[in-house]
């Protein structure tokens, strides 16, 4: 019964203004509730209208799915571009394009550009004259020569000790 009470005090302490405004945001997210209902289900039937009408048979569909499968994969072994319509402009952005980091990481240094002359003024700067008309080239990576070089058996054994006798001075 207290709560009541309390309820309807605060309810009359209220000026007519806040009741108003009240009520205005209430009706307000109603329209709004009821607003994206009607958005949600207009896409629905948008999506059931894309649908096709005509009945197909599985078989059918399984064989053309084999068959465009075949295809692909027949293409992509004779290495063959599947879009033949693709332009000369087109083909090299898709050369360059960059798809995830490890090929960024590998075509980091790829490319380079053309100098023509190169003077250095007193060992402190280097000056190059950039070729205008050849202006990017591609570099050839070619994979650093390593020496590996091993120590015998033996030698490592003698290492071994010897450091095992500069601990024991140490210590």
């Amino acid at each position: 019964m207290n709560t009541i009470q309390d309820i309807i005090g605060f309810i009359k302490s209220l000026s007519y203004l806040d009741i108003l405004f009240f009520f205005s945001v209430l009706i307000l997210m109603l329209l709004v509730i009821i607003l994206i209902y009607f958005i949600k289900e207009n896409n629905m039937e948008d999506e059931d209208i894309n649908l096709p009408k005509t009945p197909h048979k599985e078989e059918d569909a399984i064989v053309s799915l084999q068959e465009i499968t075949q295809a692909l994969e027949d293409a992509q072994d004779n290495e063959q571009v599947v879009d033949e319509n693709i332009s000369k402009y087109e083909a090299e952005q898709e050369e360059k394009a960059i798809i995830s980091y490890e090929e960024l990481i590998k075509r980091k240094n790829s490319y380079a550009l053309n100098y023509v002359e190169e003077n250095t003024d007193n060992d402190e700067v280097e000056v190059k004259q950039v070729d205008l008309n050849n202006l990017i080239y591609t570099k050839e990576e070619k994979p650093p020569k390593m020496k590996v070089s091993v120590i015998s058996y033996e030698k490592e054994e003698a290492f071994l000790e010897a450091l095992k006798a500069l601990k024991e001075t140490l210590n």
